[in-house]
C-alpha cells in the first residue's frame, strides 16, 4: 500500500499537466537520464528533442550534486527555478536517484507547483489526505444505507401467511361401504301354517 502511494508518478505527473495549461512537461527522471514517468502535455511544440532533452536532464542532476555539497550548511534542496527567455524549469529532487521535473511558460506561480508536488510526495501529508477523502466516503455510505433502512421500513410489504399442507390438501373421504347385512335385503319367507291352524280355519 505504502509503495504505491509514494511511486505512483504517472498519476502526480498528469495533476501537475492540469494545474496550469502554460505547463508544457512533466516527469520523473533518474540520474541515468531517462524519463521513468510522465511527458510532454499532447498537442505542444516540443522546444528540446532527442539528446537535448537528456542534455537538460543531465544538467538539472548536475545542479542538485553541486548544492548537495552544501546540503550540510544549508539544508537539503528543496526546488530549483531555472527561467529562461523561452521557458522555465522547475527541478524538484524526489531522492538520490530521481528528480521531478516541470517545464512552463513564464510567469506561472512556481512555488504552488513546487507545493502541490511535495503534497503528494509527503507520505505522512498524502495518507492524511487519502484518510479524509475516505472518510468522506465512509460517512456518505453510512447515510445512504440509513436511508435505505427508513424506506423499507415504511414499505414493508407481508407476504400472504402460507397454507399449510393439511389445508392445501383437500381430504375427500370416501363414502362408507355399506356392510354386507345391509346390501342384502334378507326376505323371510312366510310362516308355515301347521295342520292345526289348517283345521281351525277350516271350521
Amino acid at each position: 500500500m505504502v509503495k504505491k502511494l509514494t511511486a505512483d508518478y504517472n498519476e502526480l505527473t498528469k495533476q501537475v499537466l492540469n494545474l496550469y495549461p502554460q505547463v508544457k512537461f512533466a516527469g520523473v527522471v533518474n540520474i541515468k537520464g531517462e524519463i521513468v514517468a510522465g511527458g510532454h502535455k499532447e498537442n505542444v511544440d516540443q522546444i528540446l528533442v532527442g539528446d537535448e532533452v537528456k542534455m537538460s536532464i543531465h544538467y538539472s542532476i548536475q545542479k542538485r550534486d553541486i548544492y548537495t555539497n552544501l546540503a550540510y550548511k544549508i539544508g537539503k534542496e528543496r526546488s530549483a527555478i531555472t527561467e529562461f527567455e523561452k521557458a522555465a524549469i522547475i527541478s524538484i529532487p524526489i531522492n538520490s536517484n530521481e528528480l521531478f521535473l516541470v517545464r512552463t511558460d513564464k510567469g506561472v506561480d512556481y512555488l504552488k507547483i513546487v507545493d502541490f508536488v511535495y503534497s503528494k510526495l509527503d507520505l505522512q501529508k498524502y495518507i492524511r489526505e487519502e484518510i479524509k477523502v475516505i472518510k468522506k466516503e465512509i460517512e456518505k455510505l453510512k447515510k445512504l444505507s440509513e436511508n435505505m433502512k427508513l424506506k423499507k421500513k415504511s414499505v414493508v410489504k407481508r407476504k400472504p401467511v402460507r397454507e399449510t399442507a393439511a389445508k392445501k390438501k383437500t381430504v375427500k373421504r370416501k363414502p362408507v361401504r355399506e356392510t354386507a347385512a345391509k346390501k342384502k335385503t334378507v326376505k323371510r319367507k312366510p310362516v308355515r301354517e301347521t295342520g292345526k291352524s289348517k283345521r281351525k280355519s277350516t271350521r
